[in-house]
């Protein structure tokens, strides 16, 4: 019984957009319940820098970090939402790391200090602002958590409700 209700609820709820100013975000997504597929991604080595620097993935998703630099690499982070430490490894397809927590993931190199880069691990349609405003469409009706992250400001959030 509760089963088909939830059904039937799921069946009549309406999808609506959600649009605003971008606030001077990189990256803005929602978590809206219903986390997008896990994705394969890279992030390579390549002359002492991550590419690309910014990288957006779906919750689940796996990152390789292939190293295309003639020397070692040993790339890391210390981020609450997806720590690891890949540990030393030279020229090749590299090593994959799997993001099981929505949030951001700073990514360093033990090896080199100014190597830095940035995942954001999203749980919910996600949009890189070119602009002022932003528009996230057919987010289900409900009240949801709307995240905002920048590298100068950091992540921040805010609640909203789709009608």
């Amino acid at each position: 019984m509760i089963a088909l209700l939830f059904a039937l609820t799921m069946a009549t709820a309406h999808a609506g957009t959600v649009a605003g100013p971008s606030r001077g975000a990189q990256v803005i997504w929602i978590s809206d319940g219903q986390p997008p597929k896990p994705a394969e991604a890279e992030i390579h080595n390549q002359n002492k820098t991550f590419v690309p620097p910014l990288l957006i993935v779906p919750v689940g998703s796996d990152v390789r970090f292939p190293n295309d630099d003639p020397f070692y690499h040993s790339i890391y982070s210390i981020s609450p939402a997806g720590p690891f430490d890949i540990g030393f490894y030279g020229t090749g397809p590299g090593k994959v790391v799997t993001f099981s927590h929505a949030g951001i993931v700073e990514v360093h190199c033990h090896i080199h200090v100014t190597m830095d880069g940035t995942i954001v691990i999203v749980d919910g349609p996600s949009i890189q602002p070119d602009g002022d405003r932003f528009s996230l469409p057919n987010i289900p009706a409900g009240t949801w958590t709307l995240h905002y992250w920048s590298r100068a400001a950091g992540e921040t959030t805010t609640r909203v409700t789709v009608r």
